[in-house]
């Protein structure tokens, strides 16, 4: 009987023990929660990206002063993919030491501005039609030209196999390359899909779909001997391969 009361009495003993470890533990966070040292002192925004950092900053959110724990994390990435469409990923990570908050985001690669129906679009690599250019102009990125009617809906892949091509080659372009473009015509040859290339320095280029950066490459070349030589802006004809004809615009 009294092993019995000895037992139940170290129990009573650890129970206790531990009551006052969690209480104390809750009055801890209590005035962990309420001081300073539970407040965001710094955001910031990393990963490669078109859109401003202070743009992301303002749309999650999330401000300096504010309870670190008390940070909706969930809701600001799921907020911050609804409304900006060219983010691939969002994560939102806390350091609870530095008291810091960072959103790392990634980006859809795009390919250009598609012009259809009296629009510009922004393109993916894969060919998905992002969204509306914001600028409206679509002057920084070359512009993306069909000769043949386009069903373009936002959210959704392009279906012409040649226009697809073109969006999956471009990123992976020359910068020097694709700067030098200004519009990218997309057209329907004698022998199968042509591009129709227009420079910003007024030369035209006749190439085929497949391997740009191959074709790219000759003009560039062909393009600096008529520099040298002062030629007249005309048309380089990359078609026959590994050769390049030069015609000069016919005079109107």
């Amino acid at each position: 009987m009294r092993e019995t009361e000895v037992g139940s009495g170290s129990k009573r003993r650890v129970v206790w023990t531990l009551f006052v470890i969690i209480f104390f533990i809750v009055i801890l966070f209590a005035l962990y929660m309420r001081s300073p040292f539970a407040q965001v002192k710094v955001v910031t925004v990393t990963g490669e990206r078109t859109v401003a950092a202070t743009d992301l900053l303002r749309d999650s959110g999330i401000t300096v002063g504010e309870n670190i724990l008390q940070i909706p994390v969930a809701a600001a990435q799921a907020r911050l993919l609804e409304d900006f469409p060219i983010l691939a990923s969002v994560a939102i990570h806390r350091s609870f030491t530095r008291q810091a908050v960072v959103i790392t985001v990634r980006e859809h690669t795009l390919a250009g501005i598609l012009a259809a129906g009296g629009s510009l679009y922004r393109v993916l690599q894969d060919g998905i039609v992002l969204d509306k250019d914001p600028t409206g102009v679509g002057a920084q990125d070359p512009i993306l030209t069909a000769s043949f009617p386009l069903d373009v809906s936002l959210g959704q892949r392009l279906t012409n196999p040649a226009l697809l091509s073109v969006c999956a080659q471009l990123p992976s372009l020359p910068f020097a390359d694709v700067q030098q473009l200004s519009e990218l015509h997309v057209t329907n040859g004698p022998t199968g899909p042509v591009i129709l290339a227009f420079t910003r320095d007024g030369f035209e280029i006749r190439m085929p779909v497949a391997d740009m950066k191959a074709s790219l490459h000759l003009y560039d070349e062909v393009h600096a001997k008529l520099l040298a030589s002062h030629v007249a802006p005309g048309l380089v004809d990359l078609m026959s391969g590994q050769q390049a004809v030069y015609k000069p615009y016919q005079k109107s």
